[in-house]
């Protein structure tokens, strides 16, 4: 019997997607792995370390797998990495109620506000946020390439890839061929709601709309959703809703990347930094922190290096940050 999940599959010291080349292929990989794995997605949010989903599954932990090994092979294929990509640890917790539910899929559609990668949840471009009530809020459904020849071009060879699959103009699975975004609208009912849920704050009203769902369960918070994640604290992401974006985040984990990618790489004269010696990208990582005002945690990720290995006087801001 299936039910619902929220699942979570993290990878806290690397970044999954590095350029939008990445991100495609995050996105097709989680259509192929809900796919194979029989999980419907009602909710998803892909992240730079992380992801979040709302899943109705009798398998979540099967679905996190085929996701997890997938997104590593074509990851490493692509940056000449070697090894495990994620972490090992998925977590996942069986959602019950209506209202815990809604305030779940609330938490997952908002991750890129909550962690300072967009100014709305809207505007996040790797989630889907925006793939429902498109129609009611005035959006253009996207045009969609529908000739499986093309289709198979974007995804991995050999991969088996249902008939009901297709995808945009830019490769992108299309989320209204894969996802459940029927069901994730009826937890709003109208989109006035839905436009209202992904804009209000966070306060203790989210806490007591639970308590009418009458289930043996504790609330859904922003601390139970990023549970494991360890990438902001929660004042940070409170403080995110209102659109304030901290220092850190003047610059999102691909934008880093790429500037790393494609304009630092070159006097090294390689085009990945996974074949850079800890060392050389230790220095990036400093260099990213003195020259370009990125957080010292936020170039340790970019420059695929354990923040501990960070210079003393960069591990004290950070220590100071998180108390």
């Amino acid at each position: 019997m299936k039910d619902l999940y929220h699942v979570c599959i993290t990878a806290h010291n690397e970044v999954l997607g590095r350029n939008p080349d990445d991100m495609r292929a995050f996105t097709n990989l989680m259509a192929l792995s809900s796919y194979h794995s029989d999980t419907q997605i009602v909710a998803d949010s892909l992240m730079s370390n992380h992801a979040h989903f709302v899943v109705m599954s009798d398998k979540p932990e099967y679905f996190a797998l085929l996701l997890r090994l997938s997104l590593t092979k074509h990851f490493n294929h692509a940056h000449s990495r070697t090894g495990r990509l994620l972490d090992k640890k998925v977590f996942v917790s069986k959602l019950e109620g209506t209202k815990h539910t809604q305030m779940a899929i609330n938490y997952v559609l908002r991750n890129g506000l909550h962690h300072g990668q967009s100014e709305t949840a809207f505007a996040y471009p790797y989630s889907s946020c925006n793939s429902l009530f498109m129609t009611a809020r005035g959006l253009e459904l996207p045009k969609l390439i529908t000739d499986r020849a093309e289709i198979r071009t974007y995804f991995p060879k050999n991969a088996v890839i249902p008939d009901s699959l297709a995808v945009d103009s830019q490769g992108f699975a299309a989320r209204g061929t894969f996802e459940e975004l029927r069901m994730a609208e009826s937890w709003y009912g109208t989109p006035n709601s839905y436009i209202y849920n992904m804009n209000r704050r966070t306060t203790e009203e989210w806490i007591n709309e639970q308590k009418s769902d009458e289930v043996q369960t504790d609330p859904v918070t922003l601390t139970v959703i990023e549970n494991g994640v360890n990438a902001d604290s929660e004042a940070d992401m409170l403080k995110n809703e209102g659109g304030g974006r901290t220092s850190v985040y003047n610059k999102t984990d691909m934008a880093v990347c790429m500037l790393v990618d494609n304009e630092m790489l070159c006097r090294y004269h390689t085009d990945s930094i996974y074949r850079l010696s800890a060392e050389i990208r230790r220095e990036i990582a400093v260099e990213l922190i003195e020259d370009c005002r990125v957080g010292a945690v936020q170039a340790a990720r970019c420059a695929t290096v354990p923040v501990q290995c960070l210079p003393p006087v960069y591990l004290q801001k950070v220590r100071k940050k998180r108390q």
